[in-house]
């Protein structure tokens, strides 16, 4: 427990950390960060980086320790390799956490994957402190939609079983979306998690949207971000090639990132002849901010399976921080946040006619619409920003370690 006048003294547990390219290493290494600068002790224990980091990109400040642990790497050879891939850091993290002397004030451990919870729930009991879980995916329904288990497997059941047990034995969990918290609430049999948004640091919200071209030509629309199976990108394939057979040439899609599907789209792009749309590489955060920014409208949708309804991808709030108009096809909160703005027009997630049409609505009603879309702007200062959502978790800390 935390004594008057000593730092807080937090343990991260977390896969993915700084250099990764991915929404949870983002969202942990700002957190971290902005708990540092509140007077935290902070440690970390992050896998080594394994997904596709970019050159330059700091680790961190030095203020926060960061221990390493070595992964076996995932090479997308089956499920034994999936498996094989989240238990080397599970059992890495565990390791790692008993060389640490002393015990912590609070063990903010984040999953997926839920194996991620089991190294907080094992240190925490060897530490005596206690544990708050954070929930950013409803695991392993997630890895069934991502393609990596099947519903009813043996790895699902034994998934699942975690999963219930991980709920009640925490001492707080943490998630990222109101029908995420609702669902936990059922399966842990009424605890109500509370809601840490993944929301963006207030640096990266543009001070005002850019200028609004009156008529673009090309309208550039822009997926930046992963390219998975749950993203679903063939879908804006198909739009392009009925935009391509319909004679418009005044919308191009360009698609930013990398995943597991990124050569499948490539063979796709090339294999119909499609000159309307653009596959670029990943790109460091900075970079992301900069080409947010300048495009005309920004896209994006998850595949509609009942799962994904229940979190909100990062990607809103980045793309809400460019204050353009953003083409969503998405359903449950993050539908509700993005449909309160007049400049954001929804898609069905299943039908590329229906992204095509909602491009040449844009298009038509182009200046109207992004003046409307800085509106987003407004409302990701006022409700989703990282500081804020840190003081909340901070406060969560403090009550937890405070003696029964």
């Amino acid at each position: 427990m935390s004594s008057p006048g000593r730092p807080l003294k937090v343990l991260i547990i977390t896969q993915f950390y700084y250099p990764d390219v991915t929404a949870c290493a983002f969202r942990m290494q700002e957190t971290a960060s902005l708990l540092a600068k509140m007077g935290c002790e902070v440690h970390v224990i992050a896998g080594e980086p394994h997904k596709g980091q970019i050159g330059g990109q700091r680790i961190d400040d030095g203020s926060i320790k960061v221990s390493r642990v070595p992964l076996i790497k995932y090479e997308g050879r089956g499920k034994w390799n999936y498996i094989a891939h989240y238990l080397s850091f599970m059992f890495g993290a565990i390791k790692a956490a008993g060389r640490h002397k002393g015990r912590f004030d609070i063990i903010w451990a984040s999953s997926p994957p839920l194996f991620t919870g089991i190294s907080g729930l094992v240190t925490a009991w060897f530490k005596r402190t206690p544990l708050c879980l954070d929930i950013r995916d409803i695991w392993p329904e997630s890895a069934v939609v991502a393609g990596q288990i099947k519903e009813g497997s043996f790895l699902f059941r034994a998934a699942k079983v975690i999963e219930y047990l991980l709920y009640r034995a925490a001492n707080q969990i943490t998630c990222v979306a109101g029908p995420m918290a609702d669902y936990i609430s059922r399966v842990s049999g009424g605890r109500r998690p509370e809601i840490i948004y993944n929301a963006i640091p207030g640096t990266m919200v543009a001070d005002g949207a850019m200028p609004v071209d009156p008529e673009p030509k090309p309208m550039t629309v822009l997926y930046i971000g992963n390219m998975g199976y749950c993203q679903n990108l063939g879908l804006v394939v198909e739009a392009a090639r009925e935009l391509a057979a319909a004679g418009e040439t005044r919308i191009r899609f360009q698609l930013v990132g990398g995943g597991i599907e990124k050569p499948l789209i490539e063979k796709a792009v090339k294999d119909a002849g499609l000159s309307n749309i653009e596959i670029l590489g990943l790109v460091s955060k900075e970079r992301a901010i900069e080409m947010i920014r300048n495009a005309h409208a920004l896209m994006l949708h998850l595949k509609d399976d009942g799962t994904m309804d229940k979190t909100i991808p990062s990607k809103v709030f980045d793309y809400m921080a460019g204050g353009r108009p953003i083409l969503y096809g998405l359903k449950g909160e993050a539908s509700d946040i993005l449909g309160s703005i007049r400049g954001n027009l929804y898609y069905d997630p299943a039908e590329p006619s229906q992204l095509a049409s909602r491009c040449l609505e844009l298009l038509k009603n182009y200046q109207e619409l992004a003046s409307a879309a800085t509106e987003n702007l407004r409302v990701v200062r006022q409700r989703f920003l990282r500081e804020v959502m840190t003081s909340k978790l901070l406060k969560i800390f403090k009550n937890l370690s405070q003696p029964s």
